[in-house]
């Protein structure tokens, strides 16, 4: 088993939206960040660039289990209305290189997916205890949180599409 095995979290959802619909939100994600998921989301902005071009900047900010988390990077790829990657600045890019959310269009509708990537897992296994003091910020916990939170953005985007489509 490779010590550097990378994790693959992947969330998708079917929503009544056509693809040019869900790209619209997020090219307002300054404005629509908050409501996307009102829960965790803080705060989103495009530091540099233009919203969704590739080498753009970006900053944004989320509480996952009450721990504030503050990620930044630059767009890697852009396919308009298909796809937008998100690659993340270091350190964090060491564990995470980024995270991409695919659209896919299915009929009348269009399937969202969003993937996040995590390397070398299994050494993040053997560091969580050593840069969480807290018992629930072992990798297990991180994972399901992290799925958790990604279900959820995909639920709450059906919901704000389907509700503007009605």
């Amino acid at each position: 088993m490779s010590f550097f095995k990378p994790a693959i979290l992947k969330d998708s959802i079917e929503i009544k939206a056509t693809p040019e619909k869900i790209w619209e939100f997020f090219a307002n994600l300054e404005k629509n960040y908050k409501a996307w998921h009102p829960e965790d989301h803080v705060l989103f902005k495009w530091t540099k660039g233009k919203p969704m071009e590739t080498g753009s900047e970006w900053y944004g900010e989320e509480c996952l289990q009450g721990e504030l988390m503050k990620g930044k990077g630059t767009i890697g790829e852009v396919v308009p209305n298909r796809k937008i990657v998100f690659k993340n600045a270091f350190p964090l890019s060491i564990v995470s290189p980024g995270f991409e959310w695919r659209i896919e269009p299915k009929g009348p509708n269009s399937v969202f997916t969003a993937v996040s990537y995590i390397n070398a897992e299994r050494i993040m296994r053997k560091l969580m205890p050593i840069f969480h003091h807290h018992d629930h910020k072992d990798m297990d916990t991180l994972i399901v949180v992290g799925k958790k939170h990604v279900k959820e953005e995909g639920e709450n985007l059906k919901k704000i599409l389907e509700k503007k489509n009605n």
